[in-house]
């Protein structure tokens, strides 16, 4: 018996010699891109909003302005979900005028041409404004994507958020690398 152990520990340790590391990288599934993470910090922001009431029933849409390839991550996150017993819509927005109906807006650092107006437009409403732009808090963003030891974080501004009637969960809060505008936090 300890010979057809022996053996087969022999056997099983020569395949794996011979299986080239490259092969078993190949098989591996890829580690998952910033947008990716990005885009699934965006569904899951949602769950710690606290919206206006009245807006409990109605489909809680997240905008996307500028690569596209987050609202196709977004899609497949979204699809058949729901927060709050809330339906999600995924959409892509190209203009302020296009903001309309968003409950979360993620301006992408290829639509940096448009943050002003973006932000502008959503000034006072219940819309959670997200990007990976930097400066994007001091612009009068809320929520902003930073990139630390090749991890994404995010960092937050809450007196932007208060002044467009939304309250974040202190979960949220915690995970967060900074806050803005929290009382004994960061100015």
């Amino acid at each position: 018996m300890r010979r057809l152990l022996a053996a087969s520990v022999m056997l099983v340790a020569g395949m794996v010699k011979a299986v080239p590391l490259a092969a078993v990288a190949a098989a591996l599934p890829p580690a998952p891109s910033q947008l990716d993470v990005q885009a699934v910090y965006l569904f899951d922001f949602a769950k710690f909003v606290r919206w206006p009431e009245g807006q409990e029933h109605s489909t809680l849409t997240i905008c996307v302005a500028g690569q596209k390839g987050y609202a196709g991550s977004l899609t497949r996150l979204a699809k058949g979900e729901q927060i709050d017993a809330r339906p999600l819509a995924v959409r892509v927005v190209q203009t302020a005028a296009d903001v309309a109906g968003c409950g979360i807006l993620f301006v992408d650092v290829s639509a940096k041409d448009q943050e002003a107006a973006m932000l502008t437009a959503t000034a006072g409403k219940p819309v959670l404004t997200v990007s990976d732009i930097p400066g994007f808090l001091d612009s009068g963003g809320m929520i902003q994507f930073v990139v630390i030891d090749q991890r994404v974080r995010f960092s937050v501004d809450l007196r932007a958020t208060t002044r467009s009637g939304l309250g974040l969960s202190s979960e949220l809060l915690k995970v967060a690398v900074k806050v803005n505008g929290a009382s004994g936090g960061t100015p």
